[in-house]
């Protein structure tokens, strides 16, 4: 009876540092900083790019994760555009035909919105948001690499 009650109580206590593991990783983004997401597809591995208002940035994609900065041209007007088209969840979803093998979706996490997919923008928000994420990737000359040779992203926690 008491291994019985040990192995619960043990369960619970993984459960609730997960939790609280989780909680603690989404403390660490603050609010303005804004997350790029490329989910990758199923030859290619995604990519996330973290990009405060000052323009330093912090990603991971397929080779590992590294820092950066972006010009400061580059950041105002990619933190302009992002103020213009908020709240980004009201960016209009607009479909497009994608590869099934190579088809990735990008969204933007801002201040606890995230857009739809920005690579099939719905308006022109949408467009200048997707013109300067295409941008900070090649500043920063992160891209989507094939699955074979690269490492999988690490989970996301938030």
């Amino acid at each position: 009876m008491n291994l019985v009650f040990s192995k619960s109580l043990l369960g619970l206590a993984g459960i609730s540092f997960l939790l609280c593991s989780s909680q603690l990783a989404m403390a660490l983004v603050p609010n303005d900083v804004a997350i790029i997401v490329n989910s990758g597809s199923t030859n290619t591995i995604g990519y996330r790019i973290y990009v405060s208002p000052s323009g330093e940035v912090n990603y991971v994609d397929g080779k590992g994760s590294n820092q950066g900065k972006l010009t400061e041209k580059l950041t105002k007007k990619f933190f302009h555009d992002l103020k213009v088209a908020e709240p980004l969840s009201n960016l209009p979803k607009q479909g497009c035909v994608k590869s099934v093998s190579f088809g990735t979706t990008t969204t933007i996490r801002l201040a606890g919105e995230e857009s739809p997919d920005i690579s099939c923008p719905g308006n022109v928000k949408a467009q200048r948001l997707d013109n300067d994420v295409i941008a900070i990737a090649k500043a920063l000359n992160v891209v989507n690499i094939p699955k074979s040779q690269g490492q999988p992203l690490p989970p996301q926690n938030f």
